[in-house]
C-alpha cells in the first residue's frame, strides 16, 4: 500500500494556480501567457514538480494539454485556496495597520470637496482602517500641490476643469471621477429646456458664477462664446462675487463653495456653474433649476499623491475608499447613445465596483457605469476580417459540456437563489444605472412596452401603441393593470414616472434617454402621448424596463418624498414580484404578489445574494447554495461546468470591447500613429486565448445581434465583414509608424480595469507587439473606479460596453457622436447618425450605420476586438425559456421553471 506523499509541493500555492491555468486553457503556452510568465517557465515547473510528487499531473497531446485525474486535485481546490490566501493577506494588512501605523493619514482638498467628498470618505476609511488617524485640512487647487509634493501631507483632492494631470514625474495622480459641470439657473428663469449653449446664456446678459477651481476654464469658455456673438451683446456688471474674488469686465464670477454659488443663483445675481455631483447634493434646498450645458463642460476629481507613497498600505487604502465614495456620490451611466454627454459611465460598465471580479461586467454596476460601479458604475474591442475561424460562437450556443434541460414539469418553486456577482445601493435604476441594476429592476418594475428575447417590442403596461407620425407615440394601458399593493395604474401615474424619469436631478440615471422628449400627456382616461422633437428611431425601445421607463405610482414616490429604492422606502412596480426587503451589500428579497397582469410565475419567492468574489460564488454553487449566477467568468468556466448540480449557458451579450483613440492627445492626434498601433493588434490570438471560444473577432463596433430586426446572424455577419479592417501586420505597422511624426517611437500608458483580467491580458499582449515596432506600451492594472473616471484622460483605452437595447445605433453614437469623450470629430459621421436616428426602415439606417463604420475605420479612431458572450450558470433541475442577450433586461423570473429528467 502506497503510504501519503508528505512534500512539501502539496502546499505550494503557485502549484494550484498553474495547474488550475492548465486545465482552463487547454495547454502549456496559453497558462503561461494567462500567467504572464514564459512557456519552459511553466513547463519546467511542472515537471519538478511530477518529479517532486513521483506521478505525472499533466497529459501534453501535441499543442494540447489536459489534467490527470491527480492534477484535477490541485485545479479542484483552486479557488479555494485563492480566496484563503487573500483572506490571509487582508487579515495581515489589517493587523499591520492596527500595530504599525503611528502617524496619521494627512489629506488636503480644495473647499467644494470638503463639502462633498470628504465626509462620506471619512466614514469609509475609518471602517476599513480602524485606528488610524486622519487629519484634513482645506486648500486651494495650488496649495495642495504644493503640500503633497513637498511631503506635507499624503494625499491632495483637486477639481481640474482641463483634465491635466499633474505634470511633475514625483507625483502619482488618480483620477476619481469624470462629471459633468452643470448650469444652475436662477428661479426667475422659466424654462422647461433640459440643456443650453453657452452663447444662450450669454445672451441672457447675467453674470457667470462658478466654484473658484472652475474659474479659469470657465472664463476661457466665456470669452470664446462672447467673440462668436454679434457686438453688442453684453455681461451683467452686479457685484456678484464671494471670498473677494472681483467681478471682472465680462461678467465672470468665481465663489469658493458650492452653497455660495447657488446662495448668488437663488437671489438672481447670476447663473452657476458647478460640478454635477455638488449641483445635485445642494439643490433640493435651493429654489434653482439644473440644466445641461451645451457643448459639455467636463471637470475631474483627482487625488494625488507621491510615487511611492501610493504603495503604502494606508495611502492606497485611502485612495480605494476615495474612489468608491467619489462613485457612490453620483449614478453610473447608462448605456444610451451619447451618454458620456452627461458625464455617467456606460451601463456596459456595469455595477458597483466594489468587488465586482466580473470580466464581463466593468464595473460595473458596471459599470454604467458603470459599472462602471460603486455606482459603477451603466454596463469593447474589434477588428480583422471575419473567417469561418473566427466566427466562433453564435447567439443561444451552448458549452460543449453542457446538460440538457428537461421538459417542464409544471410545478411550483418554492424559492430560488440568485448569486449577484456585485453590489448594488439603490433600487432605482433612475439613481443606480449600472447593468445588474437592470437585472433587478426588472423582476419588480415594468415599462410600457417589453423586449422579447429576438429584440422586438411587446405590450407591457400597455396593451397596445401607435406611432400617429415620426414623432408622436400614443400607448393605450391595459385596464386591469395594478400596482403591487393593489391600486390601479393610471396614466397619471405613468406621466408622473416618465416625468421623474426626464428629471436630470431626480433621475440621472435615466434622463438622457428622455433628452429628446418635448411633452408627455394625458390624452386619455388611460392614454399617454409622447412627443420628440425630432424623430428617433430607438425610441419605442426606450419605453420599456432595458430603457428608461420604470413606471411607479406617484402616491408611492410622494409618500416618500422621491427616495425611492432604498432600504427604507423600496420601489413600487407593477411586475409579478414585489420586493419585501434590500439591505445594501448584502441581499434583496422578492416574492410573488397576484396583482400581475400576466401569468403567475412558477418560483413563489426570490432571494439575491450580493456574492462580488467569485471563488466564494463558486463555492457557494458548488455548496447547493446557489439556483441561478449572473455573469460566470470565462476564466472560471470549466470550473463552473464540472459542478455536479449546476449547468453553463451562453448567450451573445451585445457586448463590445475595442481600443479608443482620444484625437486631441499627442502622439494620437497622429493619423499614422493610430494606424501603427492598428496592425500591432492580433485579435484572433487574443479572441483564441482570452474568450476560449466563447465570444469572436468583432470587425465593427455594432453587434451582429443590434441588426436582428433586419438580417440573421450569419447575413449580419457577412454585412459587417465588408466593413475595411486593420489587420494584424507588424511589417505594415513598422511603415506605419515610420511614415508617422514619431518614428523612433514612443512611451505611452493604457489602463486596464481590475476586474476585467482578460482587458488587462488583452493590453500585455498589444504592449509586446507595439515593443516589437519601437512603441512601449506601459499596461497599468487599476481599480474599476479609476478605470472609469480616467476613460477620457489618456490617449489610448479601451471601451467595454453592454448595450440593453440592442439598437444597432447605439454604441456607435456613443463613441463617434457629436460630443463623444474621444473628441474625435467628422462632421460626415455626426451627419450620418443623425441621418439614421431619423430613418425608420431598419435596413436603410444600418445601411447609413455602414457608412459610419467605414470611415471610423478610415479616420482609425476605434479599433473594434470582439463581440462577447455572456455565461449564465444554472441548477440543472431550473430551466429558462428563450435565454437570449435581452432575457434579463424583461422580466425574466416568468421564463423560469423545474425541469423533468
Amino acid at each position: 500500500m502506497v503510504g501519503p506523499v508528505e512534500d512539501d509541493a502539496l502546499y505550494d500555492a503557485y502549484a494550484y494556480r498553474v495547474l488550475d491555468a492548465i486545465r482552463r486553457s487547454g495547454s502549456i503556452s496559453a497558462a503561461a501567457r494567462e500567467l504572464c510568465v514564459s512557456q519552459p517557465n511553466i513547463t519546467q515547473f511542472v515537471q519538478r514538480l511530477e518529479r517532486r510528487l513521483g506521478t505525472a499531473l499533466v497529459e501534453r497531446t501535441g499543442r494540447t494539454a489536459r489534467l490527470t485525474e491527480a492534477g484535477a486535485v490541485f485545479a479542484d481546490q483552486a479557488p479555494a485556496v485563492e480566496a484563503a490566501m487573500r483572506t490571509a493577506a487582508r487579515r495581515f494588512n489589517e493587523l499591520r495597520s492596527d500595530s504599525s501605523n503611528t502617524s496619521p493619514l494627512r489629506v488636503a482638498a480644495v473647499s467644494a470637496l470638503i463639502t462633498s467628498l470628504i465626509p462620506a470618505f471619512v466614514t469609509r476609511f475609518s471602517e476599513a482602517w480602524p485606528g488610524n488617524q486622519l487629519v484634513v485640512c482645506e486648500a486651494d487647487r495650488a496649495e495642495c500641490i504644493r503640500l503633497v509634493a513637498e511631503g506635507e501631507v499624503d494625499v491632495a483632492l483637486t477639481i481640474e476643469p482641463t483634465g491635466n494631470l499633474a505634470e511633475d514625474a514625483r507625483l502619482y495622480p488618480v483620477v476619481l471621477e469624470t462629471e459633468e459641470a452643470l448650469l444652475a439657473l436662477p428661479p426667475t428663469i422659466a424654462t422647461s429646456r433640459s440643456r443650453m449653449r453657452l452663447d444662450e446664456v450669454v445672451r441672457l446678459g447675467l453674470p457667470l458664477i462658478g466654484e473658484r477651481e472652475l474659474a479659469s476654464h470657465l472664463k476661457a469658455d466665456l470669452e470664446v462664446a462672447t467673440r462668436a456673438q454679434r457686438n453688442g451683446w453684453s455681461f451683467g456688471s452686479s457685484p456678484t462675487v464671494a471670498d473677494r474674488q472681483p467681478c471682472d469686465h465680462q461678467g465672470f464670477g468665481a465663489a469658493r463653495s458650492t452653497e455660495t454659488v447657488l446662495a448668488l443663483v437663488e437671489a438672481g445675481l447670476g447663473f452657476g456653474v458647478l460640478p454635477a455631483t455638488n449641483a445635485r447634493m445642494s439643490t433640493m434646498r435651493r429654489r434653482v433649476r439644473l440644466v445641461h450645458l451645451e457643448p459639455i463642460l467636463r471637470v475631474r476629481t483627482i487625488a494625488t499623491t507621491l510615487i511611492g507613497a501610493h504603495n503604502r498600505h494606508e495611502v492606497a487604502g485611502a485612495l480605494q475608499a476615495l474612489a468608491e465614495v467619489a462613485l457612490e456620490g453620483r449614478p453610473t451611466q447608462t448605456s444610451a447613445a451619447d451618454r458620456l454627454r452627461r458625464t455617467h459611465l456606460p451601463r456596459s460598465l456595469m455595477t458597483r465596483s466594489r468587488g465586482m471580479t466580473d470580466p464581463h461586467h466593468p464595473g460595473y454596476t458596471q459599470t454604467r457605469s458603470s459599472d462602471m460601479t460603486t455606482r459603477t458604475t451603466t454596463r469593447l474591442l474589434r477588428a480583422g476580417a471575419v473567417t469561418a475561424a473566427t466566427v466562433i460562437a453564435l447567439a443561444g450556443c451552448a458549452s460543449p459540456g453542457a446538460t440538457e434541460v428537461g421538459p417542464d414539469t409544471g410545478e411550483q418553486i418554492s424559492e430560488i437563489t440568485v448569486a449577484l456577482p456585485g453590489s448594488i445601493s439603490s433600487l432605482y435604476v433612475g439613481q443606480e444605472a449600472g447593468i445588474l441594476n437592470y437585472y433587478l429592476a426588472s423582476v419588480a418594475q415594468e415599462g410600457l412596452v417589453t423586449i422579447d428575447a429576438s429584440g422586438a417590442i411587446q405590450p407591457a403596461l400597455a396593451e397596445k401603441w401607435e406611432q400617429t407620425d415620426d414623432t408622436t407615440y400614443v400607448y393605450d394601458l391595459r385596464a386591469d393593470a395594478e400596482f403591487q399593493d393593489g391600486t390601479p395604474v393610471t396614466a397619471d401615474d405613468v406621466v408622473f414616472s416618465l416625468e421623474m424619469a426626464q428629471d436630470p436631478e431626480k433621475s440621472p440615471g435615466l434622463s438622457y434617454y428622455l433628452t429628446d422628449v418635448t411633452s408627455i400627456e394625458k390624452t386619455g382616461d388611460a392614454q399617454v402621448t409622447v412627443k420628440l422633437g425630432a424623430p428617433n428611431a430607438a425610441f419605442a425601445a426606450n419605453m420599456s424596463s432595458a430603457g428608461a421607463a420604470f413606471i411607479t405610482s406617484k402616491a408611492f414616490w410622494e409618500a416618500n418624498e422621491g427616495t425611492v429604492g432604498s432600504s427604507s422606502s423600496l420601489v413600487l412596480g407593477t411586475g409579478p414580484y414585489q420586493v419585501t426587503e434590500f439591505v445594501p451589500d448584502s441581499h434583496v428579497t422578492y416574492e410573488r404578489v397576484d396583482t400581475w397582469w400576466g401569468e403567475a410565475p412558477k418560483v413563489e419567492k426570490i432571494t439575491v445574494k450580493f456574492i462580488p468574489d467569485e471563488s466564494t460564488r463558486l463555492l457557494a454553487a458548488k455548496s447547493g447554495e446557489v439556483d441561478v449566477a449572473f455573469n460566470v467568468p470565462l476564466q472560471q468556466a470549466t470550473q463552473w461546468e464540472a459542478l455536479d448540480n449546476m449547468r453553463v449557458e451562453y448567450t451573445n451579450d451585445l457586448s463590445y470591447v475595442g481600443l479608443f483613440f482620444n484625437t486631441s492627445m499627442a502622439p494620437f492626434d497622429d493619423p499614422m500613429v493610430r494606424e501603427a498601433i492598428a496592425q500591432s493588434v492580433d485579435r484572433e490570438g487574443i479572441v483564441e486565448s482570452l474568450l476560449r471560444g466563447h465570444g469572436e473577432v468583432a470587425t465593427a463596433i455594432m453587434t451582429p445581434e443590434s441588426m436582428g430586426g433586419a438580417y440573421t446572424p450569419e447575413e449580419a455577419r457577412t454585412k459587417l465583414g465588408e466593413i475595411p479592417q486593420w489587420n494584424f501586420d507588424l511589417e505594415a505597422a513598422k511603415a506605419a509608424l515610420a511614415a508617422s511624426n514619431h518614428p523612433d517611437g514612443f512611451t505611452a500608458e493604457i489602463l486596464a480595469p481590475a476586474t476585467g483580467p482578460h482587458l488587462v491580458k488583452a493590453a500585455q499582449s498589444l504592449a509586446e507587439n507595439l515593443g516589437k515596432i519601437g512603441i512601449t506600451l506601459n499596461v497599468r492594472e487599476v481599480p474599476i473606479e479609476e478605470w472609469l473616471a480616467s476613460l477620457d484622460s489618456h490617449g489610448i483605452g479601451f471601451m467595454w460596453y453592454f448595450s440593453t437595447l440592442g439598437d444597432p445605433a447605439e454604441i456607435p453614437s456613443y463613441l463617434l457622436g457629436a460630443g463623444n469623450f474621444t473628441t474625435h470629430e467628422n462632421p460626415a459621421i455626426v451627419d450620418l447618425l443623425t441621418r439614421s436616428n431619423a430613418e425608420t426602415d431598419l435596413k436603410t439606417r444600418i445601411d447609413l450605420l455602414v457608412e459610419v463604420e467605414t470611415l471610423r475605420a478610415a479616420d482609425v479612431v476605434n479599433v473594434p476586438l470582439w463581440w462577447g458572450q455572456s455565461a449564465t450558470a444554472f441548477k440543472k433541475d431550473l430551466g429558462v425559456n428563450d435565454l437570449s442577450a435581452f432575457t434579463f433586461v424583461s422580466t425574466w423570473p416568468a421564463q423560469l421553471y423545474r425541469a423533468g429528467t
